[in-house]
């Protein structure tokens, strides 16, 4: 009888990870977000983002989130005023996310990010229900 080769885990990507990741970082950079080469998190204009034609605003905002949570460059309590420009661009990421619909997963470094920020509730697998979290309430 045949058999199986048993899953290995691996660890999700970031987008400045691949080399085409990086290309669609380079158009995302200016309007804030993770530096990869300076290590360093820029207010993000996620309205902005938005409208840019293609731009990966989803992947972009929770991976610039996860790149400075690993980085140690963020805390619990300042990381929504470091991670968004102002309130109206936490209100589009949660629009973003509630867009997104329960179809796309959480990635594991994203909610990985999320829990070492204190989302303990955060036992889910798709990203509309992370839009709490980025609730300034």
């Amino acid at each position: 009888m045949p058999t199986v080769n048993a899953y290995i885990p691996q660890v999700s990507a970031l987008i400045f990870d691949t080399e085409e990741g990086a290309r669609k970082a380079s158009a995302c950079i200016e309007l804030g977000g993770w530096n990869a080469e300076k290590a360093a998190l820029a207010p993000i204009r996620v309205g902005d983002l938005l409208a840019m034609p293609g731009a990966p605003t989803l992947t972009w905002v929770m991976d610039s989130l996860a790149a400075a949570v690993e980085a140690g460059r963020v805390d619990p309590e300042t990381c929504l005023t470091r991670l968004f420009a102002s309130p109206s661009d936490m209100r589009d990421m949660r629009a973003v996310l509630h867009d997104e619909g329960r179809s796309a997963w959480l990635s594991d470094r994203h909610r990985g990010a999320l829990l070492k920020l204190g989302a303990a509730f955060i036992d889910v697998l798709s990203y509309v229900d992370v839009a709490a979290f980025f609730d300034p309430a």
